[in-house]
């Protein structure tokens, strides 16, 4: 059943591509484990959970990885999120063309949520997109400090700083002085 086809069965709104039609299969669907972590996690949370300093956080693992959700309920939950997203993006889209524009931004997809009668979601998804900027700033930060400075080097000192940095990890591992 992973290979099975299925055909979602919603409308389109006019102007839409064919993609929305498209056929999905069980791989273009969000990955199982995810999914179901993100249940165990919510499950958890409703329990009374989360928060705290690390030995909650220690015990918070071990209760994440005790609580057991079915399978089916893990496919049907990745089902139900598959259709929210394809129509969130579909309404989007639309919101998209009517304000004649050719590059999907936030707004359309804060407009698609009021649209599809979850303006409770919008400041949620507005958190989100602020968290997802910050971590993306970081990360850029944290590869541009790992990445060498060779600001004003010619080649020839590049590959000689190279040569000197190999020799040194030839010395470290085989105690070479070559």
């Amino acid at each position: 059943a992973a290979s099975e086809v299925v055909r979602l069965s919603f409308s389109t709104s006019p102007g839409v591509g064919w993609w929305w039609l498209r056929y999905h299969t069980m791989a273009e669907q969000l990955p199982r484990s995810s999914v179901g972590k993100i249940c165990r996690e919510s499950l958890l949370s409703a329990r009374g959970g989360g928060g705290g300093d690390e030995e909650e956080e220690e015990e918070e693992e071990l209760a994440l990885s005790d609580l057991k959700i079915p399978q089916a309920t893990v496919d049907l939950i990745n089902a139900v999120s598959s259709e929210f997203i394809t129509l969130l993006a579909e309404q989007a889209n639309t919101h998209m063309e009517e304000a004649s524009k050719k590059t999907m931004m936030p707004q359309h997809v804060y407009e698609a949520l009021d649209a599809l009668e979850f303006p409770n979601l919008v400041s949620a998804a507005q958190q989100g997109g602020k968290d997802a900027a910050s971590q993306a700033k970081k990360l850029k930060e944290k590869r541009a400090a790992a990445r060498p400075n060779t600001d004003g080097m010619t080649e020839e000192e590049l590959a000689d700083e190279q040569e000197e940095l190999l020799r040194q990890a030839r010395k470290r591992a085989f105690g070479d002085e070559s």
